[in-house]
């Protein structure tokens, strides 16, 4: 299982390589006990700016068992 800390460095590594701007990132364990016993991790994007590739980044990060937010 990813760590938060790996999900930050991952989305860090793609911004950079695709040269995206952004701000900062943070990452949150997001537990759904009530629903079906399971948690996910979200990292926020700080600063993003609408951009087409967000669709890409978003199936990337889905491969990997996180999601990306803004």
């Amino acid at each position: 299982m990813i760590t938060p800390s790996a999900a930050k460095k991952i989305i860090e590594q793609e911004l950079r390589t695709r040269s995206l701007p952004f701000t900062k990132l943070t990452a949150k364990t997001v537990h759904f006990t009530d629903l079906a016993r399971a948690s996910r991790i979200f990292v926020k994007i700080h600063g993003w700016h609408p951009n087409p590739v967000w669709s890409e980044l978003k199936r990337l990060v889905a491969a990997q068992g996180f999601l990306i937010e803004t």
